[in-house]
């Protein structure tokens, strides 16, 4: 599981040199940004704005070597700069060095306090190390401080309690782009699974155009809801299938993720959900996730009168990002607060209070 760095201030706000390189990293066109970074380091060696937009774009790749070499330098150059050390210690997390995380990591904490992603990246170093209980503990105190940052933020709308049973077909959404043959046959892979693990459900899959075409033939041909992403907002691969809980021909529905399997145990859970009679539905099935809602593992009802692409676009104040991270972060700040009193969660390691799990 990757340590994320969220919402890294931009270095590079009051250039407008960088807006163009800014936009392609958005997009997750890292190499593009990466190339153009490198013509201007040629140049200006010293230019650390570049250097840190070079830092995010191998980052976000999750091109390890250059990014710690960078970070390296950078945190060295600036030690007082809290977010560069922060930089630096995810990215020792992603590349398993984790003793050397857990030292930074605690005296990053003693020096400018509590920090998600410092508390993040302990707790993954600890439970990589055989120190379950350590990252639990890590793990608990991160998502009570998301927790609390979520019911800080003044809430777009509210929710609204379904008087009965809903209307509409059960549906399981999926995004699916890119040519990565092991998104390509998860898809249909579960597409297959849906049929004995959840009968009368159907699968929607939001494809893009990148999608190899005998795989989206295989979804269609085989009873699958299929739908381009150019034609829906917002234009980025991770929220197209979020967009499911808009459609009114929709009663319940699941978002679940092409590279991990349907399962007979998760639709145990599913089932339980559907039984207490709460509108929403929250997973986390690992240590690791303590996230308020993970991106792939939520479902609900599309009548309690919530605009989850309104939520999208408040999020996104400053234009889509493809960044890894923010289908999370996005739920977690917009969502979670107007379903979290009426979510049932299933979750071995981590509670909240008011929360039924």
């Amino acid at each position: 599981m990757m340590t994320e760095i969220p919402n890294m201030p931009d270095p590079s706000a009051a250039q407008p040199l960088y807006d163009p390189i800014r936009g392609l990293l958005r997009a997750g066109k890292n190499d593009e940004a990466i190339v153009k970074l490198c013509a201007v380091i040629v140049t200006r060696p010293d230019d650390l704005v570049a250097k840190e937009l070079l830092f995010d774009a191998f980052y976000q790749k999750r091109d390890w070597p250059p990014a710690v070499v960078l970070a390296e330098e950078l945190a060295r150059r600036q030690p007082d700069v809290a977010r560069l050390q922060k930089a630096l210690i995810a990215t020792l997390s992603n590349m398993q060095r984790f003793d050397e995380t857990i030292t930074q990591a605690s005296r990053y904490i003693e020096r400018f306090g509590e920090d998600l992603t410092i508390l993040d990246a302990l707790k993954v170093a600890h439970f990589y190390t055989g120190q379950v209980d350590a990252a639990v503990r890590y793990g608990q105190r991160a998502i009570e401080l998301r927790d609390a940052e979520a019911c800080r933020i003044p809430t777009a709308g509210t929710m609204t309690e379904p008087g009965g049973p809903p209307s509409g077909q059960n549906v399981i959404s999926f995004s699916l782009w890119g040519t990565a043959p092991f998104y390509s046959y998860g898809a249909m892979i579960n597409l297959v699974l849906s049929r004995t693990v959840y009968p009368g459900w159907r699968c929607r899959f939001y494809v893009d155009a990148s999608v190899p075409r005998a795989c989206v033939a295989f979804l269609a041909d085989n009873g699958a809801d299929v739908r381009s992403m150019e034609n829906e907002y917002p234009g980025v691969g991770l929220f197209q299938r979020f967009l499911v809980m808009n459609d009114p021909a929709v009663g319940r529905f699941l978002v679940r993720d092409c590279d991990a399997r349907l399962s007979a145990a998760e639709a145990d859970l599913v089932q339980q959900w559907i039984d207490s009679g709460y509108p929403f539905h929250a997973v986390r099935d690992h240590v690791l996730h303590n996230e308020l809602m993970i991106g792939c593992l939520w479902g609900g009802r599309t009548d309690c009168g919530i605009d989850i692409a309104a939520l999208i676009r408040r999020y996104f104040f400053n234009g889509p990002s493809a960044k890894y991270g923010h289908d999370q972060r996005m739920l977690g700040l917009m969502l979670w607060p107007l379903i979290r009193s009426r979510c049932l969660v299933h979750d071995k390691f981590y509670r909240l209070a008011g929360v039924h799990t």
